[in-house]
């Protein structure tokens, strides 16, 4: 039906007063009847965007942006997490290697895998976190399970090497005492360890440790950590030091000119004890060295790792 450009209304009062016509053009009936149309229509919008979660705002609603940003974060952290799981297992591998290196066993990988010890996520995937999608959630608790069992890892992969550290301290501390160096940095081997014609009786005679030909003056080292036993004069010696290396090993310097050490003096491999001489029973400038294992003297020899004294 054709709309007409205007409309007559008859207005007829029940107290029989006049009657009145009132002419409407068409768009006066059109227009308020549109706007409250629009009106019902943005009502309805609103009404089921809230209901749904939909905004107008740029990106979505507030709740749909932070589920996008909350979506990014995961991905970042999973790469980060995949990052560190890789740095784990090399430091494991890492580890197995240094263990079968110093002869220490290797870390078992069950128990490895397993990640002995330690606490549990702090996120169950039964667990519900307000304003998280269940997706995420997922994500977060697979994530945080590996995160905690990681750290348990570390942990056990800390107490080996500290257990390896403690091992190679040991074994290094053994090794600072026994007597492996020349006690001199110059001079020759004028006499070695076993029988020999003594050069006073021309005699043979047993010589009980390695004379080196030094001139009058020169340094002596002591040839492993150790500490002072004794510093004196001894008949046939003359000046002597003695150094008590642990478990019944002592070394003996003698015909020395000067001593530089106190008893009980703690010294270590390369210190300088001592200035050789010729004092006591003596045909020349010399020193007179000795290794001792419970009072008994054996070949020093067998000990010297280096040709010459190396200090440390």
């Amino acid at each position: 039906m054709k709309l007409k450009k205007s409309y007559t209304f008859l207005y007829v009062p029940e107290d029989h007063g006049p009657s009145r016509e009132i002419k409407v053009s068409r768009w006066g009936i059109l227009g308020p009847s549109l706007v409250v149309v629009v009106l019902l229509a943005m009502s309805a919008l609103y009404g089921v965007s809230v209901s749904t979660g939909n905004g107008w705002l740029p990106g979505g609603s507030r709740l749909q942006q932070e589920n996008v940003a909350l979506q990014t974060a995961v991905v970042g952290l999973e790469g980060q997490v995949a990052g560190l799981r890789e740095e784990i297992d090399t430091v494991y591998e890492a580890g197995n290697l240094m263990a079968a290196a110093t002869g220490l066993p290797t870390l078992d990988p069950e128990t490895f895998a397993a990640g002995v010890g330690g606490r549990g996520p702090l996120v169950h995937a039964d667990e519900e976190v307000p304003g998280m999608p269940e997706a995420e959630l997922g994500r977060f608790t697979i994530m945080e399970m590996e995160l905690a069992l990681m750290l348990r890892q570390a942990r056990i992969q800390r107490r080996g090497f500290a257990a390896m550290l403690d091992t190679l301290t040991a074994r290094e501390t053994v090794r600072a005492r026994i007597p492996s160096i020349r006690p001199v940095d110059t001079g020759w081997l004028s006499s070695r360890f076993g029988f020999r014609k003594d050069p006073f009786t021309a005699k043979q005679t047993f010589h009980r440790g390695l004379d080196f030909s030094t001139p009058v003056g020169t340094p002596v080292r002591t040839t492993g950590d150790g500490v002072v036993q004794a510093v004196q004069q001894q008949r046939g010696f003359g000046k002597v030091v003695k150094i008590s290396h642990g478990d019944g090993v002592v070394t003996v310097y003698a015909h020395l000119d000067e001593t530089l050490v106190k008893k009980g003096q703690e010294v270590a491999r390369g210190d300088v004890i001592a200035r050789s001489g010729s004092s006591g029973r003596s045909s020349a400038p010399h020193l007179h060295y000795e290794v001792r294992v419970a009072g008994r003297p054996v070949n020093p020899a067998s000990y010297i790792l280096d040709s010459y004294a190396a200090r440390r």
